[in-house]
């Protein structure tokens, strides 16, 4: 047994010796949740400091996840699952922030979407995979806004679309493309909003000083005289 794995059996054991176990249930008998509080502050009345292993379950009896608390706040892993048993999605915390890999899995077990955070923050490339593995999108993140070149994926590979982002708008022209990698529409955007359709909203809006106008009287037998 190593010195780290010690660190954190003592660890455990401390958060153990201060946390009291609470098992909730539902009408039905079932286990609802099981969680463990700092002693004496999960009352009738207060919540309480979450402290130590928290377990939710379906109605049915089976996990529907499991994370870790310290002080009130998630820390470590979160990880969610089906009535089948199957994982869903790992979540990586912080002492409260998502902090970490995300994982979200397909039903067989297959990776569906991925993407890192720091300090609650999507930061790096997110990627979203179809059912067969194959790569369907990728976009990269900075401080939880898309930033650059996103790219969309047809299931044999080639590409879709892609636009650029800056400061999590799309900026700029939006290319389509057949599976021979010709272009075959295109869009501009500018802050997230197509232009050419901006154009048409404008176009139809009347101009400010005509409408202004409309709304005045200027037959001198209806005006007041004070």
């Amino acid at each position: 047994m190593n010195k780290l794995t010690l660190i954190t059996l003592a660890i455990i054991g401390t958060t153990a010796l201060h946390a009291e176990l609470f098992t909730e249930h539902f009408k039905n008998g079932v286990v609802k949740s099981q969680i463990n509080y700092k002693n004496d502050t999960h009352t009738d009345t207060e919540e309480g400091v979450k402290d130590g292993l928290e377990k939710t379950y379906y109605n049915t009896g089976e996990v529907a996840y499991t994370v870790t608390n310290i002080e009130g706040k998630r820390n470590g892993p979160m990880d969610w699952y089906d009535r089948d048993g199957k994982h869903l999605e790992r979540i990586n915390f912080k002492m409260g922030k998502r902090d970490g890999n995300n994982k979200i899995f397909y039903a067989d077990g297959t990776l569906r979407i991925e993407v890192n955070y720091i300090n609650d923050n999507k930061e790096g490339v997110e990627r979203y995979y179809f059912s067969t593995g194959k790569l369907a999108s990728e976009v990269n993140y900075v401080h939880g806004k898309k930033e650059g070149i996103q790219k969309e994926y047809n299931e044999d590979g080639t590409l879709n679309n892609e636009v650029t982002y800056k400061h999590g708008y799309k900026e700029g022209e939006k290319r389509w493309y057949d599976k021979k990698g010709k272009v075959i529409k295109t869009l501009t955007y500018k802050m997230d909003r197509p232009i050419n359709l901006m154009k048409k909203v404008q176009a139809k809006k009347p101009d400010a000083t005509v409408k202004a106008l409309k709304g005045l009287d200027f037959n001198p037998n209806n005006r007041k005289v004070d």
